[in-house]
């Protein structure tokens, strides 16, 4: 009888699972037709910042943002061809409703580390941000950067990289939770090389 009722429970678990995915399918299906003007089954960047001001309750996204989803969901299947395609589409609304869910403590951060209210954090910025979660140790400079490039994806494959601490370079809005996770794995790593090294020197 209990594997009857446990079996019933996860049957009804996967039918649940299954209706929760054709709807989502419905929804995109509904939006890719109400925005893609051209017909073409794809979006252009004007079509998604138009699609995205419906889905953010008709208030609409800064450029920055659309420009952010766009590149992320664009880049997200094969060579980016400056449309969104409908498997894409899924990408673009995760991404933004990720973006949204954490948007207070993306304000929070810029609000204390964007001193000079650029919209960026630049250098000394993300140095500063970088210490506090170091717990008040400072990271080395060259630390700092490799996170930077990493978060904007700046000064990799062959673009240039001003490294100056006047630089304009800086992280964005949407690149600041990357900067983070960044942050942690290159701490991660580092603590992994000094316990590997410690376990190298004890002598049996």
């Amino acid at each position: 009888m209990a594997a009857a009722a446990m079996a019933g429970k996860q049957a009804k678990k996967r039918h649940d699972a299954q209706l929760k995915i054709k709807e989502n399918e419905m929804y995109l299906t509904t939006l890719m037709k109400d925005f893609d003007k051209s017909a073409d089954g794809r979006l252009d960047k004007s079509e998604l910042g138009d699609l995205l001001q419906q889905v953010n309750k008709g208030v609409r996204p800064t450029e920055e943002e659309i420009t952010w989803v766009f590149n992320v969901a664009d880049s997200s299947e094969g060579p980016e061809d400056n449309t969104i395609s409908m498997s894409e589409l899924k990408v673009a609304i995760t991404s933004w409703k990720t973006y949204m869910d954490n948007k207070p403590a993306i304000d929070s951060v810029f609000e204390k580390y964007d001193q000079d209210k650029t919209g960026k954090l630049e250098f000394h910025d993300l140095k500063n941000m970088l210490k506090d979660l170091n717990d008040g140790h400072e990271p080395q400079d060259n630390e700092v950067w490799e996170v930077m490039q990493k978060a904007t994806g700046k000064g990799t494959n062959g673009q240039a990289f001003d490294y100056s601490e006047t630089s304009a370079e800086g992280v964005g809005r949407m690149e600041v939770l990357y900067a983070i996770t960044v942050w942690y794995a290159q701490e991660d790593q580092k603590q992994s090389e000094v316990t590997m090294s410690s376990s190298c020197c004890v002598v049996s």
